[in-house]
This record gives structure tokens, C-alpha cells and sequence, in this order.
């Protein structure tokens, strides 16, 4: 009895020894993060990121964006340029950028994992866009290692451990494939039809977009019957938005997506291969868990209508779509 006895004890003490080192190799996760008040409310999802220096910045997180970049104003404290890049953003016109080796970000005092390149990008006209100073985006290559909640209810931003999940009260479940063309690489996609329903695709969930959702247009055009209201000047100007002859966004009463009604949305027209695309305002009537190791999303419906702000609910028809789309060229 001694011995099988003293072999317990011995494979206990080594369980407990690799148990301790996986436990100590395993990458900490940050702690909750407050989200900024806009966000969801018709401004972009913004948090504080910290360089290695200590300093603390505002980094909008684009789940619609494969790479990381910062302000170019940060590319004297990055080192040795690597490279240089053709780079583009919806109304921010092009650029010629540089490519650096990632520095080290933190959330809080926790170290971020991130890809091993950043791209340098001047932030001025998306931060005057944003009513924000930002100077950096967190795309998927940061992201991706992460399980992140989005609670616009509690405003706050959560890494959670993926193993540790009760998917029975995140709401329904979306797999997630991540995009595998060259300028979309790694964004993530779920099988669906769009927010105005029509052919089940991919759609990107995109929580760079400010809006509702784009769309083709031709949903658009079938959903716009009694979206006509107020002045003349107003309804002339919904018609030209419905038909295509002016890029903007357009304000319909509501929608049926994935068996749950939402009324007051606003959405744009997509293009290209992605057509379809779930945007910050339309995810923030959620409480939304971004599995991404697991490719995993969870959407449990929290609200009808778009989130309040300050007792009056934003319905903006001209610029409500305020992604930052880009093209390597």
C-alpha cells in the first residue's frame, strides 16, 4: 500500500508543478475597460491603450480592420521604418505610410498581444470626424487573441477567458469564419442574410462602422416604402439617398433580422464581394461576446431601438456610416 500510495503523492506534487507553469505561461487578460459615452450612441468605441512609456492614448477598436496602426506623430518612438505603404481611408483621402515593428501596448498594466507590424497613419481628419484625439486603431491582429464582451448597457469593454464561458446567457450564437482575401484578411464573417434581409451570405461585423448596417442597394430600395416624412426639402433628399444619386446613409422605421424587430435603423449601401455589414449602432442594442479564439458571437438583444443619448436618440441620415474602410494599393 506504501507504494502506490507514494506514487499518488509524487504525480499529485508534479500535476501541481505543470499546473502552476501552464498557469504562469497562460497570457493575463486585462481588466474591465470603460468604453467612451459615445460609443453605440452614434460615435465610434474608443478606449485608453498605454505605450511602453506609460502614456496613455485613445485607440478606436475596429473589428473591421486586419491590421493595428498609430498616428504617424508616434513613428519617431518606433524605430527603424521597415517599409512604406499606399494607404487609404473612406474621406481621409490616401497616404504614403510607414511600416514599423510593433511596440509594446498595454491595457491598463496588462501587456496586449499583438501582430508583429504596426502601420504609421495620420489621424487628423478621422479624430475631427470623431470628436476625438485619436491616435490609434486596435484591429484584428490584436484582437483576435482576445474573448471580448461589449456591454454598452454598463459601458464597459471586457476580456473574458474563453474557456470559462456560459454560452446559455450570451444570447444566440454566430460561427465565425475570419475573411481570407488579401485586404479583409482576418475580419470577422458569420453566415447571414443582411439587416434587410435577402440571399444568407457573409456579413462582416464591423465595429468600425458608426451605423446601423450597409447593405445592398436594392434591400434598401424594397425597405423604403413609408420612410418618406417631413418637408419637402427632406423627402426629396431621402429619395435621392434611397435611390443611389447621393452617399448617404438612409433612416428606415425598422427591420426584422434573425427573428427580433429593431426599429429607427440607418444604413448605407456595401459593395464588392461583402456587401452586407453589422455596424457599431445596429451591435450596441446587444450585449455582444466576440469569441474570437473560439470564432465564436454571441448577441443577446438588450434594446429595440438605438441607444439614447442624453434623452434624445440619433437619427442622423448624413454620415451616420463613419467607418474607416481602407485599401493596400
Amino acid at each position: 500500500m506504501g507504494k502506490p500510495r507514494a506514487f499518488n503523492i509524487v504525480l499529485s506534487l508534479l500535476l501541481l508543478y505543470f499546473g502552476a507553469t501552464a498557469a504562469s505561461i497562460h497570457p493575463p487578460l486585462p481588466a474591465d475597460v470603460t468604453m467612451n459615452k459615445e460609443a453605440g450612441h452614434g460615435g465610434c468605441l474608443i478606449v485608453k491603450a498605454t505605450l511602453e512609456s506609460g502614456e496613455e492614448l485613445p485607440f478606436l477598436v475596429d473589428t473591421g480592420t486586419p491590421l493595428t496602426l498609430l498616428d504617424k506623430s508616434l513613428a519617431p518612438r518606433l524605430g527603424e521604418r521597415l517599409a512604406s505603404l499606399a494607404f487609404s481611408m473612406l474621406k481621409s483621402g490616401k497616404q504614403k505610410c510607414g511600416v514599423y515593428a510593433a511596440p509594446k501596448l498595454y491595457m491598463g498594466n496588462v501587456p496586449l498581444m499583438t501582430g508583429r507590424r504596426v502601420v504609421t497613419y495620420d489621424f487628423k481628419r478621422l479624430s475631427a470626424r470623431a470628436g476625438c484625439d485619436i491616435k490609434g486603431i486596435l484591429g484584428m491582429d490584436c484582437l483576435g487573441h482576445y474573448c471580448i464582451q461589449l456591454d454598452f448597457e454598463a459601458g464597459k469593454m471586457r476580456f473574458l477567458d474563453a474557456n470559462y464561458l456560459d454560452p446559455a446567457g450570451l444570447g444566440k450564437r454566430y460561427p465565425i469564419q475570419p475573411a481570407t482575401n488579401t485586404i479583409f484578411r482576418g475580419i470577422p464573417l458569420i453566415q447571414s442574410a443582411g439587416l434587410l434581409a435577402g440571399t444568407v451570405t457573409n456579413t462582416v461585423i464591423d465595429t468600425g462602422n458608426t451605423g446601423d448596417s450597409l447593405v445592398q442597394g436594392k434591400a434598401i430600395r424594397q425597405h423604403a416604402a413609408g420612410s418618406y416624412s417631413g418637408g419637402l426639402i427632406k423627402r426629396i433628399k431621402h429619395f435621392l439617398a434611397v435611390k443611389g444619386v447621393v452617399n448617404r446613409d438612409v433612416a428606415l422605421p425598422g427591420c426584422v433580422w434573425e427573428g427580433n424587430t429593431y426599429t429607427n435603423i440607418a444604413v448605407g449601401r456595401g459593395s464588392g464581394d461583402l456587401p452586407n455589414w453589422l455596424g457599431l449602432r445596429f451591435l450596441a442594442r446587444h450585449l455582444v461576446t466576440l469569441d474570437f479564439p473560439k470564432r465564436m458571437l454571441y448577441l443577446k438583444q438588450t434594446s429595440i431601438g438605438p441607444l439614447n443619448m442624453g434623452g434624445r436618440t440619433w437619427s442622423n441620415t448624413a454620415g451616420a456610416n463613419r467607418r474607416c474602410p481602407f485599401s493596400f494599393e
